[in-house]
Order: structure tokens, then sequence, then C-alpha cells
């Protein structure tokens, strides 16, 4: 904001606000005989007034100058209707002078930092002395100092320091205010986020001063605003804190109760992390999108004329056309008992069934009265339940899973010993020949899983022939990339048959699964419960949970090592190719080995080739600290 004068000339701009001259003229104790210096005066009425009042405000509500007598007398002699002011105490930064002995050596003056005093200037005062020959020094403050410089500011708040505090007592001040500095906690920073929208503070403005998303203050608004989801944010477990990403999932889920007690209890339990609360929220995601596409088919099939059940809707005669024996879905469309319900295991689609396949001359009756006689078992039922829940466990897990690697292959920066193992990698697969890369990698499913891990967009994805181009851009990411490539060739491979141990179970497909689940695992990727049984070739029970602790065999990514283990690799565990011919690589100095699947040419007629490993996983997005010093 800007003021002109009757000369034309204006007062300083923002961030100073302006008082008239008028107003404070009307109170006697602003109005001093003090003699204008002819520099001032001249520089005033060049410039209008540069340096802001010191004014509070009383008890009364009367503005009161502490400091600037003489601009305010300077300003009257200039005919200036407006002054800046400051409603606490500022020294100009080019006044001050740095402790040439500060304890801190690194002050870390990050952009974030930097950029809280472009949005909010500073707000604590530095605590400065007056030393002998006028020199002002800092004693406390620096990193405000050097942030505000870089910001552009022109004036810091400040405290004048003790006159009889010594030397010695300067350097233990720098000791306990650094030790004393205690950092918000995630919960008391969304709450304070919260109190300040509460307050009026726009979303961009509380996400700068944050360091966040305008998203994850949104997120933040809205949990805070109901009081049924600050309630369940508020009972998470002791270990837990709610990240901006799952409280906007929370209340994805406010409306559905089933799903959002499973999130909620996800986050309660004595040992609970992210880990658990993202398990959660990625199976209701998978359910939800299981439900959404099963309601688009029945919408599709039911707008073709086709006679649509709920499954409680068929008798105990009622059989899947699959499951006919002489009969194609084709040739059965024709028969007048054909009903469509939803795949019992898949739960995403609808399949045809015979309403009576004796009726309609497809079974004999002995056949009949033993496919009822199953479908009627408990056993049967519990296993038909078990596998659906298994379905959903293993597609959720697939998303976790493809997120980590497709995380991984963006990062720019891996440890050493990271990048080592995925060069390993790459060249086992390309090398060796035991992945299957030749035959499978050009495919049509391999391409688009391929096109996900690289972020490639849809336009991108058209054409495999410009793939490289897209991402090439970086050479730090070359270990990624060609990972990248071996690595959808083994999720092309690890399909639902891979957790089966039923009489569904295909052992081509599990062993190889097997192998790059350990892989990853090795690398520093936590092995959900289902993936963990088709790596230690365990059944699958979807009803057993386990603590945590065994959950996360691999745990977090390991962190730059020393300079002793820098030229080591990764272990892995070998794989274990029973019975198979082929005998599993077992050197423990090569990761990549590990990852040793079934030949291609083992493989039955329809089963998909092996695939490749994947490396450190990037740490997730750590929340946002208060180590600013805004005010």
């Amino acid at each position: 904001m800007t003021t002109k004068t009757q000369a034309g000339v204006q007062t300083a701009p923002a961030p100073w606000p302006t008082v008239t001259t008028a107003e404070l003229l009307a109170h006697p104790g602003n109005v001093r005989d003090a003699e204008v210096p002819a520099d001032l005066l001249a520089d005033v009425q060049a410039h209008g007034v540069q340096e802001p009042l010191y004014i509070v405000s009383t008890h009364g509500g009367v503005p009161q100058i502490i400091d600037g007598f003489q601009r305010l007398a300077a300003a009257v002699a200039a005919g200036l209707e407006a002054v800046p002011f400051t409603p606490r105490p500022v020294i100009r930064i080019d006044a001050l002078t740095p402790h040439p002995a500060n304890a801190r050596e690194d002050l870390d003056i990050n952009a974030r930092f930097v950029e809280s005093f472009r949005i909010e200037g500073c707000r604590i005062p530095v605590k400065i002395q007056r030393l002998e020959g006028g020199t002002i020094q800092i004693n406390d403050g620096h990193r405000r100092y050097f942030g505000s410089q870089d910001a552009g500011l022109t004036h810091l708040p400040y405290e004048w320091e003790d006159d009889d505090r010594d030397a010695a007592g300067q350097f233990l001040d720098m000791i306990t205010t650094s030790e004393q500095r205690k950092s918000l906690t995630v919960r008391e920073m969304n709450q304070a986020m919260f109190s300040a929208a509460e307050a009026g503070a726009q979303v961009g403005r509380i996400a700068k001063a944050a360091g966040v998303r305008q998203k994850d203050v949104k997120a933040v608004v809205r949990v805070h605003s109901s009081e049924k989801l600050s309630e369940a944010v508020s009972s998470a477990g002791g270990s837990y804190e709610w990240t901006f990403d799952h409280m906007a999932a929370l209340a994805e889920f406010a409306d559905d109760a089933d799903e959002f007690a499973a999130i909620t209890e996800a986050a309660t339990g004595r040992w609970a992390d992210d880990h658990d609360v993202e398990w959660a929220i990625t199976r209701a995601r998978t359910r939800r999108e299981k439900r959404e596409r099963a309601a688009t088919h029945r919408a599709e099939l039911e707008a073709a004329g086709h006679k649509v059940r709920d499954a409680e809707e068929l008798s105990d005669r009622a059989t899947p056309v699959s499951k006919l024996s002489g009969v194609t879905d084709e040739e059965h469309a024709a028969c007048k008992g054909q009903v469509w319900a939803i795949d019992a295991q898949r739960s995403d689609r609808y399949e045809p069934y015979c309403v009576s396949p004796v009726l309609y001359g497809h079974v004999t009756p002995e056949a009949a009265q033993t496919s009822a006689k199953d479908a009627e078992s408990e056993s049967g039922r519990a296993a038909l339940a078990a596998t659906k829940a298994g379905n959903i466990d293993w597609d959720a897990a697939e998303v976790i899973r493809r997120k980590w690697l497709a995380d991984l292959i963006k990062s720019r920066t891996l440890p050493k010993n990271a990048t080592n193992a995925l060069i390993g990698h790459v060249n086992e697969a390309l090398l060796s020949g035991t992945w299957g890369i030749s035959d499978d990698l050009n495919k049509g499913p391999t391409t688009e899983i391929l096109a996900n891990l690289l972020g490639l967009n849809a336009q991108q994805a058209k054409s495999r022939s410009t793939f490289a181009q897209h991402v090439a851009k970086d050479p730090r990411r070359a270990p990624q990339l060609q990972f990248a490539a071996v690595a959808a060739v083994r999720e092309k491979c690890a399909t639902r048959s891979a957790w089966r141990t039923d009489s569904q179970q295909v052992p081509e497909r599990r062993k190889p699964t097997a192998a790059w689940f350990r892989v990853l695992e090795s690398l520093g990727y936590p092995l959900t419960l289902i993936e963990r049984s088709v790596a230690e070739e365990k059944p699958y029970d979807p009803a057993r949970r386990e603590p945590r602790a065994s959950l996360l065999g691999g745990g977090e990514p390991e962190a730059e090592p020393d300079a002793k283990q820098d030229d080591e690799e990764p272990e892995a565990e070998p794989t274990e190719d029973e019975g198979e011919g082929e005998q599993a690589a077992q050197d423990d100095a090569q990761p990549e080995q590990a990852v040793e699947a079934e030949r291609a040419d083992t493989e039955p007629e329809g089963a998909e080739p092996g695939a490749a490993t994947e490396p450190d996983a990037p740490q997730a997005a750590e929340e946002p600290t208060t180590d600013t010093e805004t005010a």
C-alpha cells in the first residue's frame, strides 16, 4: 500500500501498514519539539518516510509513538498525509553484524525456510547487543538473519540483550536456545493449520507457511471440521500419526460404515503404523472399485436385455456355465435357463449361469446332485469366501507393490548398494535368460505395466517405440529405467493364481513369483501378508492376522552404507526351484540371481514367463516439520 503526498511523493510500500499524520497529531503524547535534521527532511521530501514508526496502542486505543518522533515531524514538514508504522520494534538488517563465533556451523537456509519469510515475514525477534564502537551484534537468531536476507526483507524484529551479559553467557545462550527448541508434532501441526483456517487464513497461505500441498491443508480442514472424522483421527494408536493422504482417504470413506471402521481399526492398534493404515485403505478402495465395476457390468447386461439375478435369488441347482460339460458360453446364450449372476471369485463382473442344468439337458441328474451337494456344503461356501477375500487381498497388495516400484523408478538418487543391486538384476535377466525376458518383454500386458511404472500418460503410452525418449532425459536414472522393463515382465507373471494352494494352484506361476517377492523384500519392500505367504511358499488364510513386526521383513530402505560396505550388494534368499529341473543360483553376493524363475520352456501353455526385481523403495515423503523460525 502506498500513500501519495501533496508533492506526489510516496511512502514505503507494503508490508508496512500506514496511519494518518492527523490521527497521530491528535494526541499530545505524539507531539514533540523535535528538531528535524536537514538531511532527514530532504530524504523524506524526496522519498517519503522509509523507516516505519514504532507505534503501540494504549488501553484506550490511542496510537502512541515509541520511536519515530523526528520522522513524524519530517513527514508533517513535507506535507505527507500518512506514514508507515510497525506495532513492534524493528531494525534494518544492514545495521546488524553476525556474531563472529556463532556456534552453529550449518545454518540450513533451505528454500522452505526462506519462503516462510517471504509469506509471513520474520515473527521471532533476534537478540542483539551494542558493542563498544557502536557495532550492533546478533547474539541469537542467525538463521533468521540470513534467511530474511535471502527473502529480501529489509528489517527484523529485535530485542536488546542484557547490558551485563558477558561473552561466556552469549555462548551458553546459543546452547540453551538450541537444546530447548522443540518442533511441533504432526498432530500439533495439523491442529495449528486447522486453527489458522478457522481464524480466516486462506488455504494457499496455510500451505505455503507449513510447506505442504494445498490438498493437504484441505484434508486437515475437512477432518477437523467433522466431529466423526476428528474423533477417529484423535483415537489413533500410540505409534501412528495420521498422514495427510490417509486423512483424505478416511474422509473419502466417511459414508461407508464398514470400510470406515476397518480403516480406523487399522490405525488404533498398539503398534499401528503407515503400512497398516495404507493396507486397510487400499483394500477398501479395491473392494469399492470391484463394486463399481460390477454395477457398470450389470447395467450393460440389463441394457442388452439379459436377465440378471443376485446370488441369493439363485437356487441350489444353478450352475455357472463354465462348469457345465460340453457347452460353451456362446452355445448356452440361447438357453432359456440362462441368467447372469456375480462372479463369486472375482466379484467385479457377472458370469452366465444355468438355473437348472438338468431341466435344460446340460448334465445328468447324478452330476447335478453332486454339484448341488458341493454347493450346499459349509466347507465349500467357506472355501469360496476365502478365495474371494484372497483375491481382494492380492489385488490390494498389487496396488501397493506397484506404487512402491513406480516410486523407486522415479527416484533420481539411490544409495550405491541399491543401484548396484538394480544393475545386477538387469544383467541377470538379460544375460542368463532365466526370466523369460526375450519371450515376454514386448507383449501387450507387459507394455501396459511398463507404461504405468514409468509414469507415462495415455498419449505417451500409445507407442512402445517412444517410451525411451519420454524418460531417458536423466542419465542417473538409467539403472532404474532398465530395471523397470525387467520388473514389468515379472509383474505380468505375478497373477492371482500365484497365491492359490488349493486345486487351482499353478506352481509354474507361484515359484517365480515367490522368487520375485523375496528379491523385492531383500531390497527393502515390506511384503504384505499374502505376498509373504507366497514368498515362503505357504498357504494363505485371509482371516489370519499377524503382528506388524512379522509382516515387515524388508523394513525401510537402507541408508547410504559406509565406505566399507559400498561395494557389497544386499543379500537375497536363493530361489528354491524344487522338482523343476533347474538349479537356482546360490551366490549370496549376487541378489539378482535370487530371482531366477522357471524357464519359459517349462511353463505350460497360457502361463506367463518370469520377470525381474526391484531396488530399495524410496522413503515415503516425510511429514513437514516446523523447523522454520518464522514469527
